[in-house]
C-alpha cells in the first residue's frame, strides 16, 4: 500500500513543482517588467525638458534680487531630475510708479508664450509678484507660480490662487538696528540709505515704524531727498558716533538708476562711518555684518518647492514658513577698520575674511629657524665645553708648584 501510494504521488509532485517554477518565472518576469518600466519612465523624465520663467522685478543686475536669482538658477539645476529651459525677463517699469508700460510688457509675454506656456513661473521680488498677479488671467491662467525673494509684508495673500505658493522672508529691521547699537553702543545717529522708487518708499515707511522703540536712544535720517552725488558728500562728513544702514539704492532723488553694488562700493570708499545692512547679498566687502538673510536658505527652499510643483504637487498645498535671519556674520576687515571689539559681537557670530597674524602665517618657518638656532647654540656650547675639558689638565700641570 505504502509503495503504491508513493508511486502514485510522484507525478502530482512533479506537476506541483512545475507549477511553482512557472509561477516563480511569471513573478520574476512581472518584476522585471515593472523594473524596466520604471527605468524607462525615469529615463523619459530625465530627457523631458521643463520650461521655467524667472521674472525679475527691476532687471538682472539689481541687488539683492540678482543674487537670489543666480542662486535659484543654480539650485534648480542641482535639484531638478529634468532638463531645464530657464529664461529671464525683467519688469523694468517697477522703477517708477507708472504702470502703463506693464500693459505693453504683458502683451509681449503673452505673445512670447502663446504657443507653449511655461511649466512654472518664479517671480523674484515683490514688484514681479504683483505684476503677475495683476495680469495672471491674461498671461498664464493655468501655469503654477512661486513667489520668492519677497518679504511677507509684500505678499497679497488674499489674491493667492490654488495655483500659487510663496517662499517669503521676514526682515527684522528692529533687530538689524539693535545689532548696530550692540557692536557700537555709542551710536547716536543712523543714516538710512534709501532711494525714491515705490518699493524703496514702502520700506522707508516700514523701517520708520519698526525703529520707533529706539526713538529716545538714536536719531534717524533718510537719504531719499538726495542725489547720489550729494549722498556721497553727506556720508563723508557725518558727525561722530554715526552709522549707515543700507536699505536700497535703486533710483536716487535725481532719477538716476543704480545697478548691482556700484553705488554701495562708492559709498564705502568715502563714508566716515561704518555701513550695515540686512541681506547677505551685500556682505563680503562693504558692510560690517550682523544678522542677515541668507541667500542660499531662500534659493534652496525655492528650488525645492519648484521641483515639488513640477512633479505634480498642488502649489496651494505647499506652505513654507517665512525665512528669517541666519547666524550673525561679520567681516573681520571692517571690524578692524572701525575698531569694533569681537567681544561685543552677538553670541555664536561667524567672523569671515580674518587675516592671519605673522605667527599664524609663518609659524613653521619661525619654528624651524628657532630650532636651527637652538641646535647651533647647543653644538657651540658642547664644542666649547669639550675644548675646555681637554685644556684643563694642561693648565693644571702648568700651574703646579711641584714642577
Amino acid at each position: 500500500m505504502g509503495a503504491g501510494a508513493s508511486m502514485a504521488e510522484r507525478p502530482s509532485e512533479r506537476r506541483g513543482f512545475y507549477l511553482r517554477v512557472s509561477a516563480g518565472v511569471l513573478v520574476s518576469a512581472g518584476l522585471l517588467a515593472v523594473l524596466l518600466t520604471s527605468i524607462t519612465c525615469t529615463a523619459a523624465a530625465a530627457t523631458e525638458s521643463k520650461r521655467i520663467v524667472l521674472l525679475h522685478s527691476f532687471g538682472q543686475n539689481f541687488k539683492p534680487w540678482s543674487e537670489y536669482a543666480r542662486s535659484i538658477r543654480s539650485e534648480l539645476q542641482r535639484q531638478s531630475p529634468w532638463k531645464l529651459d530657464i529664461t529671464d525677463h525683467s519688469l523694468v517699469s517697477a522703477r517708477t510708479s507708472n504702470e502703463d508700460p506693464e500693459i505693453v510688457f504683458a502683451a509681449y509675454l503673452r505673445a512670447l508664450f502663446a504657443e507653449q506656456p511655461p511649466d512654472l513661473i518664479v517671480s523674484v521680488g515683490a514688484p514681479a509678484a504683483a505684476f503677475v498677479q495683476r495680469h495672471r488671467a491674461q498671461l498664464f491662467p493655468a501655469t503654477p507660480m512661486v513667489l520668492t525673494a519677497i518679504d511677507e509684508r509684500r505678499v497679497q495673500f488674499s489674491l493667492l490662487s490654488a495655483n500659487e505658493t510663496v517662499v517669503a522672508v521676514r526682515i527684522d529691521y528692529l533687530r538689524a538696528i539693535e545689532n548696530i547699537l550692540q557692536v557700537l553702543p555709542d551710536t547716536s545717529n543712523v543714516v538710512v540709505v534709501v532711494g525714491t522708487s515705490p518699493i524703496e518708499q514702502f520700506w522707508m515707511g516700514e523701517i520708520a515704524k519698526a525703529v520707533q522703540p529706539l526713538a529716545n536712544r538714536v536719531s534717524f535720517t533718510w537719504t531719499n531727498t538726495l542725489s547720489f552725488e550729494n549722498l556721497l558728500k553727506h556720508a563723508g562728513a557725518l558727525p561722530p558716533r554715526s552709522a549707515l544702514f543700507w536699505e536700497l539704492m535703486i533710483v536716487d532723488a535725481a532719477g538716476v538708476v543704480h545697478e548691482e553694488s556700484t553705488a554701495l562700493a562708492r559709498l564705502h570708499a568715502v563714508a566716515n562711518a561704518p555701513i550695515f545692512s540686512y541681506d547677505e547679498s551685500f556682505f563680503g566687502r562693504e558692510i560690517v555684518g550682523g544678522p542677515l538673510l541668507a541667500v542660499l536658505d531662500s534659493s534652496r527652499q525655492t528650488a525645492g518647492v519648484a521641483v515639488r510643483i513640477l512633479s505634480g504637487e498642488n502649489p496651494g498645498d505647499i506652505k513654507i514658513p517665512p525665512i528669517t535671519f541666519s547666524t550673525p556674520k561679520f567681516d573681520w576687515r571692517e571690524l578692524q577698520r572701525w575698531g569694533i571689539s569681537e567681544s561685543r559681537l552677538p553670541a555664536a557670530s561667524e567672523i569671515h575674511f580674518r587675516q592671519p597674524t605673522e605667527w599664524e602665517r609663518y609659524r613653521w618657518q619661525i619654528v624651524s629657524v628657532f630650532l636651527a638656532l637652538l641646535v647651533q647654540s647647543a653644538v657651540t656650547v658642547w664644542l666649547l665645553a669639550e675644548r675646555y675639558a681637554r685644556a684643563g689638565p694642561k693648565r693644571s700641570r702648568a700651574l703646579s708648584p711641584w714642577r
